[in-house]
């Protein structure tokens, strides 16, 4: 996979959420998949994004290395 084709990484320092974009388009809705993490919903049903919130909680340890460098891009 080349990295054209990863998905966008955006972290918000404000709310401490990472949001994960798959897809261009509006929420029409989301999945609550576990406790701060929700599947954005679009029109049809297609998944356009993923949300974590209180991401510092989140990635702790193991990933903190991974929210480190999403917090650098911000």
């Amino acid at each position: 996979m080349s990295v054209k084709n990863l998905p966008n990484v955006v972290y918000d320092r404000e709310s401490d959420s990472v949001y994960i974009v798959l897809s261009e388009g509006f929420e029409e809705g989301f999945i609550e998949l576990a406790p701060n993490v929700n599947l954005e919903i679009g029109e049809g049903g297609k998944i356009i994004g993923i949300e974590i919130l209180k991401a510092s909680h989140f990635f702790k340890e193991e990933g903190i290395e991974v929210l480190d460098f999403i917090k650098s891009r911000a």
